[in-house]
């Protein structure tokens, strides 16, 4: 008697969806399968509307016997199998690409994706296309306990080469399989037979009608490769893809998929094979989830702080260029003692790998650059493993720290420096000469060998050797990480220093310039000047009438210097120093501010000295004084030469005050300089005398040699480098009174302050930016599915008279908030990729509809010219409908407010390629007509002061400038907008 093994249909469950780690895991397998077929695109797109899920590559497919042996086929034999792929490769690809199956039971990883699957394949060999094999099944069926395998019927049909079944013949496909495997029902639980058949009526796929907007890879006309169209995908792939949103770890599926082959940083550009993961939303929006800039890119890590590449040969030696801040090593030797001088496990490998300083005021990369990458290396940095190209699973993870990097760091971040979440790059290994890394049975990493323990017991040792060589002071090269280090700090420090003594300047100038505009409103200097030059005309007539007329003439011109001095006090309490620091925008608009205000106050004063003069003159020639012009000249002038005298003599006696404390403490820090190095010399002359030298070899007397010059030369560099700066900061003094070293650098200071508040709005804008892209994506998923929802109302009040006049209210009120929506349409950029003409009338027409009812609330008159509607503008309606909305709404806003028995009128105007938008409000004030086109700037309660700035930064790529007119008779503002090159263009 002989008996053999059966299988059961759980079997290939148990192969195929509980082998492996997960969906992502799942997909990666199957991309394998696509690599492994000769493809040069594998591509995902899940539709989440209806959970499908199809995947298909352009690689060599099957031929319908092919796939019943081969893919229908449990454990194909791998020998086999790799010389048959490779006969098997059409000739106009390139030959040579190494299999990575080993097993034959990748492709059960679709039961881990879905439950179903439809798969359409079709060959291509040596230039001739077979027909298309088509063949659907259920794998729920094989979870059922109790059947065997050669039980289940899978039904198999062809289709002419290069056409493909529609929904009929798929449905056709899906009935027949219920209808070969009915037999089965009766040895299968209910519950589970129930939940089949419930899958199977679901199974409504027309791949035909699909590839209309699939496009390629297809197997339409002379396509060809294998095609999966999965349903309904499982409710974990949405977990997969979204991961967990409060971590900033990326998603399971991106850390799976992103960097399937070889980056571009270390394989020169070329890819084994492209992929895509087209996420399809139920908003008809699409997001490729891993495509090229998702992962790491060639400019991030020749950018990136420190870089390490080279090869390990087979006794586990390095040898390759390590760059730290660009300061390049070449040839850098790192011995592995582990190997003994013994061949490894592994074989010889290459690394390449890069990382960046985890703060970034130690970092050479600007901080916007350094955030984005830090951010980057946080969700998918790590150390990847790439075999014959293509990635292989887990080593890259951030969660699977497979060379202990991060317990390393822990235990000392300065000692072992390389931080698993700081740092990307990839080990590449091969199957000709690393052939024993062989990978586990569910692809969850090598299998612990000899080979995978030598791989990680080198690389390990490197790192710790490159941190010892490199980011250690003590190290061979740690001078070079080290120095770079202080320089960033002593960088930082002064910067710090600087910034915390500007921004002190800076508040206590805001509060000045802000008491300053108190005291003008609650003191009113104007009021005073006033008053003080009436008290001056009565005391000066008053002394006219004195009989006396010497004493008239003394009084008269004490009198009149006192008068001078009072006003001199009054405009010097009044009069404020600007600090030698970098202003922002609000600060300078302030400073401007101020002295508008002081040059009025001082225009005050003169009026004010000017009158007290005529009035001294007129009194003095009607009493008849005896008081001679030169004299009072005379008094004046010696009162201005007086104040200059004394005014520059306390700045002389602060000068000099300033420059000996200058010179006591630079003779201070000398003097110290020179005692340390003394005092370091005597010690080490100390030590000297201390030492036996009797038994010493050459060798160590070289090395002691060493140890005792060694805090010389430290404490001759630190004094060289204090006295350095001394000398340096002496030298720059300007004494001729043109260009300081404190002017440069508040030119400096300015401009940084310009730059960081234009990174600032650019900053805001983008935010607003993608706030409306949120809020436009949003809405427009709102009204669709409203939209929808009025659909089944109206089939419900279709037969439910007593719901229609519900409907029709519910559909009024919704197509009015859509009509008032569809108005925004121009101002959508991305469908207006070309310019198109924009006519006059069209902008009146648009503002109109848009403002009609907030204008007739308002009592505004919003009229055009026939020029205005005979106008063309070339152009993006993006770029000029909003500059109109914006001029508009202002106009409203400052009209609304206006007493109602002035006019209230916009008018739209053209004069030659010009168009003007005018209105009859306030107008804008002069001291403001320079500051309103500056961000933040508004006097609007409430606003932002972000329209005008951003209207005019729109128009200007467009070509065109946004200028405010001069005010005129009609109209009190009028704001031109005119092409940037236009040499005619009128301003008036």
């Amino acid at each position: 008697m002989e008996v053999t093994f059966k299988a059961r249909a759980r079997t290939l469950d148990m192969l195929g969806r509980q082998q492996i780690a997960g969906i992502p895991t799942a997909i990666s397998e199957l991309f394998k399968n696509a690599h492994d077929a000769d493809a040069e695109r594998v591509e995902v797109d899940y539709y989440r509307s209806d959970g499908l899920f199809v995947l298909r590559d352009d690689g060599f497919g099957m031929e319908t016997q092919e796939f019943v042996d081969r893919w229908l086929t449990i454990a194909t034999e791998t020998s086999i199998e790799r010389k048959r792929a490779d006969r098997q490769r059409p000739k106009s690809r390139k030959r040579g690409r190494p299999i990575l199956g080993e097993k034959g039971i990748g492709r059960l990883a679709i039961a881990t994706i879905a439950p179903q699957v439809l798969v359409l394949t079709r060959a291509s060999r040596d230039g001739v296309l077979s027909d298309l094999t088509a063949a659907f099944l259920n794998w729920r069926v094989f979870e059922c306990p109790g059947l065997n395998l050669q039980d289940i019927r899978i039904p198999l049909r062809t289709f002419p080469g290069g056409s493909l079944p529609n929904g009929e013949d798929i449905a056709g496909m899906v009935d027949d399989f219920r209808s070969r495997n009915a037999r089965l029902r009766e040895r299968v639980d209910d519950s589970k037979w129930a939940r089949i058949e419930t899958e199977l009526a679901r199974f409504k796929v027309d791949p035909l009608q699909m590839a209309e907007y699939m496009g390629k890879p297809e197997l339409l006309g002379n396509g060809h490769g294998t095609h999966f169209y999965l349903l309904p995908a499982s409710a974990n792939l949405a977990f997969d893809i979204a991961g967990d949103p409060t971590s900033d770890v990326a998603p399971p599926l991106q850390k799976a998929l992103l960097g399937f082959t070889t980056p571009s940083f270390a394989n020169g550009g070329s890819q084994v094979i492209r992929t895509a993961f087209r996420d399809h939303g139920t908003d008809g929006t699409c997001d490729d989830l891993i495509g090229d800039s998702e992962f790491f890119t060639r400019y991030e890590y020749e950018n990136a702080d420190h870089r390490v590449w080279g090869r390990f040969d087979e006794y586990g030696q390095f040898k390759g260029s390590v760059s730290v801040y660009g300061d390049i090593v070449n040839d850098h030797v790192i011995r592995w003692a582990g190997g003994k001088g013994k061949k490894t496990g592994c074989g010889p490998f290459h690394i390449r790998f890069a990382a960046a300083e985890g703060l970034a005021k130690n970092s050479t990369l600007p901080p916007e650059e350094h955030g984005r990458l830090l951010s980057k290396t946080k969700r998918i940095g790590g150390l990847y493993i790439y075999r014959d190209g293509v990635r292989v699973q887990p080593y890259g993870n951030v969660d699977y720290d497979w060379l202990e990097i991060e317990l390393r760091r822990n235990k000392s971040a300065s000692y072992y420096y390389f931080s698993y979440r700081q740092m990307f790059g990839v080990v590449e290994v091969d199957s000709t000469h690393n052939g024993r890394l062989r990978e586990k049975a569910g692809r969850e990493g090598f299998r612990e060998n000899k080979a995978y323990r030598d791989l990680r017991g080198i690389l390990r040792s490197f790192l710790v050797q490159v941190a010892a060589d490199f980011f250690r002071e003590k190290g061979v090269h740690g001078e070079r990480f080290a120095s770079r280090k202080r320089e960033f700090k002593e960088i930082d420090r002064h910067r710090r220093a600087r910034a915390e003594k500007a921004t002190a300047e800076r508040n206590k100038f805001k509060r000045d310039l802000t008491k300053f505009f108190d005291r003008m409103e609650t003191e009113n200097p104007h009021e005073t000047v006033m008053t003080l030059g009436l008290e001056i005309e009565s005391r000066v007539r008053e002394a006219g009438l004195d009989s006396d007329r010497n004493r008239a003439a003394t009084r008269i011109l004490q009198i009149e210097g006192d008068a001078r001095r009072s006003l001199r006090e009054l405009e010097s309490r009044y009069r404020l120093s600007k600090p030698r620091i970098g202003l922002s925008k609000p600060l300078q608009r302030e400073w401007r501010d101020y002295q508008e205000a002081f040059e009025d106050l001082q225009s005050s004063i003169a009026d004010i000295r000017d009158s007290i003069e005529s009035v001294v003159t007129k009194e003095v020639d009607e009493a008849g004084v005896n008081v001679s012009a030169r004299k009072r000249m005379e008094a004046a002038l010696r009162y201005i030469a007086d104040l200059a005298m004394r005014q520059i003599n306390a700045g002389r006696g602060d000068v000099e005050e300033t420059t000996e404390d200058i010179s006591r403490r630079v003779h201070l820090v000398a003097t110290r300089c020179v005692g340390d190095v003394e005092a370091t010399i005597h010690d080490v002359m100390a030590e000297f005398g201390r030492r036996d030298l009797a038994d010493l070899d050459d060798q160590r007397l070289i090395a002691v040699r060493r140890a005792l010059e060694a805090p010389i030369r430290e404490a001759l560099e630190n004094a060289s480098r204090t006295l350095d700066s001394l000398r340096a900061q002496l030298a720059a003094m300007d004494v001729t009174g043109g260009s300081s070293v404190v002017d440069q650098l508040v030119a400096v200071e300015q401009s940084n302050v310009a730059l960081e508040e234009q990174a600032a709005v650019d900053f805001q804008l983008a935010q607003l930016g993608m706030a409306i892209e949120i809020i436009s994506h949003e809405f427009g998923a709102a009204i669709r599915s409203v939209r929808s929802g009025l659909r089944s109302l109206k089939a419900w009040a279709d037969v439910n008279h007593e719901l229609m006049s519900l409907y029709q209210g519910i559909r009024g009120s919704f197509d009015h908030l859509d009509g008032y929506l569809t108005l925004f349409t121009p101002l959508q950029r991305r469908l207006y990729r070309k310019a198109v003409d924009i006519h006059g009338w069209e902008i009146h027409e648009f503002l109109t509809n848009l403002f009609g009812q907030r204008m007739a609330r308002h009592d505004v008159e919003l009229t055009r010219t026939d020029a205005f509607a005979n106008a063309i503008v070339r152009g993006y309606p993006s770029a000029f409908y909003p500059v109109f909305v914006n001029l508009v709404d202002n106009a409203i806003y400052w009209l609304s407010g206006q007493h109602e028995r002035l006019e209230r009128r916009i008018q739209l105007d053209a004069l030659g390629r010009e168009l003007r938008v005018s209105d009859s409000g306030p107008g804008v004030h002069a001291r403001d007509r320079d500051d309103i086109f500056e961000i933040g700037f508004t006097r609007k309660p409430g606003g932002r002061g972000m329209g005008l700035h951003i209207s005019r930064a729109t128009l200007r790529e467009a070509g065109y400038d946004l200028i405010l007119g001069d005010p005129g008779a009609e109209w009190s503002s009028t704001f031109l907008i005119a092409p940037i090159k236009d040499p005619d263009k009128d301003t008036r």
